[in-house]
């Protein structure tokens, strides 16, 4: 009988670990991204970092690749409470909250040194309050390099650009950006854009180096000409509900391990860029630098003017003048 009870006993400790073991909260972060796009790497550690400091209360599970539907899928499943996490561009963002269309305007950054500044200020925190007002919580933004054109043919000048279909985001912004300089947008998801450019349906895109090489572009698009007509950052957010109902002891470790995510990943992508350039270059994508950048800041100068209304001049001029 004793031993009857000791083994009862034994599987009831057993049973209580495996219990409290359990994580109080399974959450689900979504990315259009690939595993092997450095972004990815960053929401790894996230998701491993809120594990360890939240002693196993929080498991968040990623599902890259789009796996869960396009950025516009997450933006409003969020909204309505059926995903907690996603990684999207800060680009169709804009259309949620107006004034986070600001960082999307061409040629706003002098350099990513730049747009951390203003990013990482009070400026940062004015565009995440909006975010905020918008009904999603806003974590971080993280470094997606300067966006070029990639196509079938070389870009030096605005007018190699008339006539070309040219895919962007769902971001007005970017869409004003690339008809300024002459080319046709065609607003699109992320996972259309290979067969779009194996079938001719568009004769190119535009963004970084690293996300060409992530989906293996230059095999329909072997021509890469520095335009850095824009910097869009990619945005990490959340549920705003859940995290507004979630123990202040969390919603520290939430914002803090956000952070820390984003500077992992601003240095991850600052290292790999070289790398990026030359394993694209082997398999035969082709480079170039635009003949005249003043063209192409002449030709965008409408932009500007467009959005002063929208996202406020003082905005603008904030960016700009600051150092």
């Amino acid at each position: 009988m004793k031993r009857r009870l000791v083994l009862v006993t034994v599987l009831l400790l057993v049973a209580l670990a495996f219990t409290s073991a359990a994580p109080k909260y399974n959450w689900k972060l979504a990315s259009v991204l690939p595993d092997s796009h450095p972004v990815h790497q960053a929401l790894v550690f996230f998701a491993d970092e809120l594990a360890k400091k939240s002693n196993g209360d929080i498991k968040l599970t990623l599902f890259p690749a789009g796996q869960l539907g396009q950025e516009k899928d997450y933006i409003e499943a969020i909204k309505i409470g059926s995903l907690e996490f996603a990684k999207v561009s800060s680009g169709p963002m804009g259309q949620y909250a107006p004034t986070l269309q600001v960082i999307s305007l061409p040629l706003i950054w002098r350099s990513l040194e730049h747009q951390h500044n203003v990013l990482q200020g009070a400026i940062g925190k004015r565009l995440m309050a909006d975010v905020d007002k918008a009904g999603y919580k806003g974590l971080a933004f993280m470094d997606a390099g300067f966006r070029s054109i990639t196509a079938t043919k070389p870009i030096y000048t605005p007018s190699d650009l008339k006539g070309l279909k040219i895919r962007v985001m769902q971001s007005k912004p970017l869409i004003d950006t690339v008809n300024a300089l002459g080319g046709n947008a065609v607003p699109m998801g992320q996972s259309e854009v290979y067969s779009a450019l194996q079938t001719k349906v568009i004769d190119g895109w535009e963004n970084n180096e690293p996300t060409v090489l992530s989906f293996n572009m230059q095999e329909v698009a072997k021509y890469y000409s520095y335009t850095r007509h824009s910097s869009i950052p990619d945005f990490l957010m959340m549920d705003k509900k859940l995290f507004d109902g979630l123990p202040k002891n969390l919603q520290t470790i939430v914002e803090q391990t956000a952070w820390e995510a984003m500077e992992k990943h601003n240095k991850l992508w600052g290292e790999m860029i070289d790398k990026t350039v030359s394993d694209l270059k082997a398999k035969g994508m082709i480079f170039n630098e635009v003949k005249d950048v003043a063209e192409f800041q002449k030709a965008v100068g409408g932009v500007w003017k467009e959005f002063e209304p929208i996202v406020g001049k003082d905005l603008i001029d904030a960016i700009v003048n600051t150092k």
